[in-house]
């Protein structure tokens, strides 16, 4: 049997750790020759852009080929050429690459939400003209 192209990737998911993205995958069937990359790309703040974090998220390098996941930064995906605001739910899909080609785009998963926790209040006064204590 002839090698051909991976399959499509598949269980695409997002989830937040600290002031990271991180993006799993399961490795699809390599078509019978090893998968020598992976491209990434994630939902861009227009809602229908997908583009890729080359920077953070590099499908070519061997530990995200290995582990099927990539982090990105979230103050990455807050400017150009992603632009997405706070409160956004992150999208992405992948493909998977061997020598014979690259497979079809996966659904794109998510899971993510962008969220921030307010700072915490400063130079709090307190006013007894409009506090009291039981």
């Amino acid at each position: 049997m002839s090698a051909r192209i991976p399959d499509v990737v598949d269980n695409v998911a997002t989830e937040i750790s600290a002031s990271n993205v991180i993006i799993r995958w399961s490795a699809p069937y390599n078509g019978g020759n090893t998968i020598s990359s992976y491209t990434i790309r994630i939902l861009q703040g227009d809602g229908v852009t997908y583009s890729t974090s080359l920077v953070s998220c590099n499908g070519a390098n061997a530990a995200v080929i290995a582990s099927a996941s990539c982090t990105v930064p979230i103050s990455n995906l807050l400017v150009s050429p992603f632009n997405l605001p706070w409160g956004s739910s992150i999208f992405a899909t992948v493909t998977a690459t061997n020598t014979v080609g690259t497979s079809a785009i996966s659904q794109a998963g998510n899971g993510a939400i962008i969220l921030t926790n307010p700072d915490p209040p400063q130079n709090v006064i307190n006013v007894p003209q409009t506090t009291t204590a039981f």
